[in-house]
């Protein structure tokens, strides 16, 4: 199940059928400090909003999800598909300070209780990973770029190889990500996913318009990835929200480029 839940001014996605063993949340842009195009809770230390007002917004939408952001981890992504190992000799990293961030790295990896881990968006499709025998979480920045490059694959492939998890047991939660009817993209795009998946699977997921542009599926083709996989297809979750059609969350399309970024967020308790 998924819920769109409020505490006082703040408001985020929660992704409560994973249980109550672990966290698995999406900040809205809803209840911050910020002001501007940032306006109101940009979570990213990395696009020139005051770098106080932005530990500001990420202690108050902590403190809302009862979660210690001083145990948090970071990441600085580029849109590729580095998946970060985080043990406890981590914890803060990034969480307070941008410059602390691990570089490089659009996917986090954990088995530590307490140690919740945090990657930025605004259109990308977040990914939060859990499997509840091993007692495993993740999160991974898909967008079109990390997507066409296996990210999804990845992570159920280095959960399986580090923990032991079978994919059959991973449960994956979509975040608001920009919608198939937003994300118009070039056949480049397109073809970028043909390594990955048949024609006719990409196929069902596009429209292609009069302009020789396509409307891209980017939460379905992940999911299609994840099924691939071996993940079952009722254990992922899409919570169906598009960024770009909703002033709740940021979006690069919609705000072209000048706005901040809401945190997918998941911590093992």
């Amino acid at each position: 199940m998924v819920e769109f839940i409020t505490k006082g001014t703040i408001s985020f996605v929660n992704f409560s059928s994973f249980g109550n063993d672990v966290v698995a949340v999406v900040s809205s842009r809803d209840g911050g400090y910020s002001k501007g195009e940032y306006a109101s809770l940009n979570m990213s230390f990395f696009l020139g909003d005051n770098p106080l007002t932005v530990a500001k917004n990420r202690q108050k939408f902590f403190n809302s999800c009862d979660l210690p952001i001083e145990r948090a981890v970071g990441a600085k992504q580029n849109h590729g598909t580095h998946i970060a190992v985080v043990d406890k000799t981590m914890a803060g990293q990034g969480a307070l300070c941008g410059e602390r961030a691990i570089k490089n790295t659009d996917g986090l990896l954990t088995d530590v209780p307490g140690l919740p881990l945090l990657l930025l968006f605004a259109d990308c499709t977040p990914l939060l990973f859990f499997e509840p025998h091993k007692k495993v979480v993740g999160v991974a920045h898909g967008g079109w770029r990390g997507s066409s490059g296996n990210i999804a694959g990845k992570m159920i492939n280095l959960m399986k190889k580090q923990y032991g998890c079978l994919a059959k047991n991973i449960r994956v939660g979509i975040g608001p990500t920009i919608g198939a009817h937003s994300f118009e993209v070039g056949k480049e795009v397109v073809e970028a996913f043909y390594p990955l998946l048949e024609k006719h699977e990409i196929a069902c997921n596009i429209v292609k318009n009069k302009n020789e542009k396509y409307f891209m599926n980017l939460s379905a083709i992940n999911k299609r990835i994840l099924m691939k996989h071996g993940v079952l297809e009722e254990h992922v979750e899409d919570c169906a929200i598009d960024t770009m059609r909703t002033e709740h969350f940021f979006s690069y399309r919609r705000d072209c480029g000048k706005t901040g970024r809401h945190a997918a967020v998941i911590s093992l308790l």
